[in-house]
């Protein structure tokens, strides 16, 4: 257990300190900020006078005083930005339990987070309740005793009487010297000074309650509520009794006055005023609502779409994003970033996002857009916002904010389905003589001149290599004008139009696939990059493919050059990729399922980011945009939004240095690279005291060098964070430091 702490303490001080363990040259370090949507409340706790919401971007706190939010996510701290419940210990301490990410502790006086307890990881914590140095951990594999104290777990439960073995929790509370747990099979409960709770034997249960969802203590009495239903608890039979019974959904269990209140599906809000007697509680209807507090100056109320409130002003409305889904994105001339929340109608659909630096502003079917199914974004020469749909067409932002719309009405494009009006956008790119360019899924590829249109071309599958009713995907336009095409299932179509986009007797394409040419690494093609060498660069769900060729309009060839592919053993953190993007120093940085990685302009790969050993909002990224004016790559996950502004990166020789793996963790032929180095540094390790740990020579001709964690006399060193100073042959040194971690 001692060493397994170490870890975890040294793997937030990383997360905490960002990327400023990455190296330093003279400029602003790597910085890293997050963005969530916290409009999804899962629990509320009201604790002296604040209000603390568990959301499913992390932890909100409104202070009902001065009306104001503060966010804590993982860059704060947070074990996961997934939170589903809180509590708090009689020190006053907050614990916050996550979705398979780990249990988290939040000291308010000193403002800090503790470590993230990873015992918990893999497991939902759906329920969290505290008692002297205990915490009831709730899971969906039964419940856990955490001693606060000596920060590990005591025991775990597995099996609740005759529940089956390790059921999910939904809800915890101690009362009247028991634990009560809340199953999808009824109710269970057991005496806490009872020597051995892991025994089933130890436990009672009700299971006539069926599926509960919800426990409540108010006053001397337990309240369970389940979907259509409240019982209490009669100590005097030992058994739950009826207490309300309604054909309307019950969706949350709290207290007000000290009295139990619930909400219903159809926004009402109903008082007990004694046992089995329930009358209306003078609220605003409020629908989709997900948790009540417990509280006596007002009612808190957690909706689907944020905080609101009973017996006290309304909570202003936070600035938020729809949801924590972001995929496409893209940068307008007055510098606001826009983003589609989905690729497709298989991600539930959340409209578009616009951010200006410092609000969100949401645009979907609520505001005049004729779908939430939001997919790609491009602008014409008019700076006009062009979004693609997946079943509307296109739709086009004017200069008055209005949309206008382009689909099988009064364009080219085309609708697929019996009534030949689902009208798929998958990518839309603007060509060097404005023109634009839309896939049209299952269709082809369409062209017009503009908004309105005047002129336009529809390029039918048949004309790509492809079969009828084919789905394309992302498309990328060389400066030529030839065009890339994804595909999901057939690889990549070279698309020539021979330099006449309205005429198609001199067109060409031609399937890159893996007949074509078995080095790709798969025909299931997830994004694409057309880099300023002219080189493409090819994601697939197997791997990513740079191939750099020659077309020859005249000839109507294309001739492999180079073709190079990058896996997961490759050092990619998977090998799944579904984005790719360039910076200005002509690093390519690639997003996978498993976390970022940066390819250097040599073609290597220097270095990954994950949620282990950085402030990556989430593994799995989903989209990638560079931001050359601000040097900022912003990174689309469906679980937040991260940016990371990068520092000065280029050293006295030009050449770009990282340090991985970050941190290091000493194991069987584990060593730190140190990459990027001006040809024929040498290399200085220090501890943080100051002193030398290590001195590695430079190699002639040669960027690289390698260090096994060992001192100058040849023994493994100790956890810690460690400086180094690189010294090319000139004399200029180059500082950053790193992390590493013994077992």
């Amino acid at each position: 257990m001692g060493n397994y702490r170490v870890f975890r303490r040294w793997q937030l001080l990383l997360i905490l300190l960002g990327t400023a363990a990455m190296p330093r040259y003279g400029g602003a370090q790597d910085e890293w900020t997050g963005y969530t949507s916290m409009r999804e409340i899962n629990q509320v706790l009201v604790l002296q006078g604040q209000v603390w919401n568990a959301t499913s971007g992390g932890i909100l706190r409104f202070d009902p005083a001065r009306r104001t939010y503060t966010r804590y996510t993982r860059l704060e701290g947070l074990a996961g930005n997934q939170v589903l419940s809180l509590t708090a210990d009689e020190r006053g301490h907050l614990w916050f339990g996550t979705d398979s990410q780990g249990l988290s502790r939040y000291r308010p006086v000193e403002e800090v987070f503790d470590s993230p307890y990873l015992e918990f990881r893999d497991l939902k914590i759906e329920a969290l309740a505290a008692l002297d140095n205990r915490i009831f951990v709730a899971t969906d594999r039964g419940i856990s005793v955490f001693l606060a104290d000596k920060e590990e777990v005591r025991e775990t439960y597995h099996r609740l009487g005759e529940l089956a073995k390790d059921i999910q929790i939904n809800a915890l509370v101690v009362f009247g010297g028991a634990l009560w747990a809340a199953t999808p099979d009824g109710v269970a409960w057991a005496a806490l000074d009872q020597p051995n709770l892991q025994d089933p034997e130890s436990w009672k249960v009700n299971r006539f309650l069926g599926d509960t969802r919800d426990l409540l203590v108010v006053g001397d009495t337990l309240l369970a509520s389940g979907s259509r239903y409240v019982f209490a608890f009669d100590p005097q039979v030992d058994h739950f009794v009826s207490d309300f019974n309604d054909t309307t959904r019950v969706t949350a269990l709290g207290s007000f006055h000290g009295k139990a209140v619930i909400s219903l599906e159809d926004g009402t809000f109903l008082r007990r005023e004694g046992p089995g007697q329930w009358g209306r509680q003078a609220a605003p209807r409020l629908t989709q609502v997900r948790t009540l507090s417990q509280g006596d100056t007002a009612l808190w109320v957690g909706t689907k779409d944020g905080l609101r409130s009973v017996g006290a002003f309304s909570p202003p409305a936070a600035s938020e994003p729809a949801a924590n889904q972001f995929y496409e994105m893209k940068l307008l001339d007055r510098g606001d970033l826009w983003i589609s929340s989905v690729p497709n109608d298989f991600a539930d659909p959340h409209g578009l996002y616009q951010f200006d630096g410092t609000q969100w502003q949401v645009h979907d079917k609520n505001t005049g857009l004729p779908s939430n199914t939001l997919v790609s974004l491009e602008t014409d020469t008019a700076d006009r916002l062009w979004v693609g749909t997946w079943g509307q067409g296109v739709v086009i932002r004017d200069s008055t904010g209005a949309w206008l719309r382009l689909n099988q009405t009064n364009s080219l494009l085309r609708g697929i389905g019996a009534k030949q009006d689902f009208v798929a956008i998958s990518d839309i790119a603007r060509d060097s003589t404005g023109l634009m360019w839309v896939a049209n899924v299952q269709i082809g590829l369409v062209v017009i001149d503009g908004f309105p249109p005047k002129r336009g071309q529809v390029f039918e599958n048949p004309a790509l290599s492809l079969a009828p009713k084919r789905d394309i995907g992302q498309l990328v336009i060389a400066p030529a004008g030839v065009k890339w095409i994804s595909t999901e299932t057939d690889g990549v179509v070279l698309f020539d139009d021979g330099g006449t986009p309205f005429d198609p007797a001199d067109d060409f394409s031609l399937l890159v696939n893996q007949v074509f040419d078995e080095r790709l690494t798969s025909d299931r093609v997830t994004a694409l990059l057309l880099d300023r060498s002219g080189r493409l660069w090819v994601a697939t769900n197997s791997g990513l493919n740079a191939v750099h060729g020659t077309y020859t309009r005249a000839s109507q060839t294309f001739r492999v050059e180079n073709w190079r592919t990058y896996t997961a053993e490759s050092g990619l953190p998977s090998s799944e990729v579904n984005a790719v993007e360039q910076d200005d120093l002509g690093n390519v940085w690639v997003g996978t399922e498993g976390g970022l990685a940066r390819i250097s302009p040599q073609g290597e790969v220097e270095f990954t980011y994950t949620k282990a050993n950085s402030s990556l909002i989430d593994n799995r990224v989903k989209s990638l945009l560079f931001d050359p004016e601000k040097r900022e790559l912003w990174i689309g996950t469906f679980e937040g939004l991260s940016r990371l502004r990068l520092g000065e990166t280029t050293t006295p020789g030009g050449s770009s240095l990282s340090v991985y793996p970050n941190p290091l963790v000493l194991r069987a032929g584990a060593a730190l690279r140190f990459a990027g180095l001006p040809l024929g540094a040498s290399l200085r390790i220090f501890s943080l005291t100051g002193q030398l740990v290590a001195q590695l020579d430079g190699v002639p001709g040669q960027g690289t060098l390698e260090w096994q964690g060992q001192n100058q006399a040849g023994i493994l060193v100790g956890s810690g964070i460690y400086f180094f100073v690189a010294t090319d042959e000139a004399g200029h040194s180059t500082r950053g430091k790193f992390a590493l971690v013994s077992q």
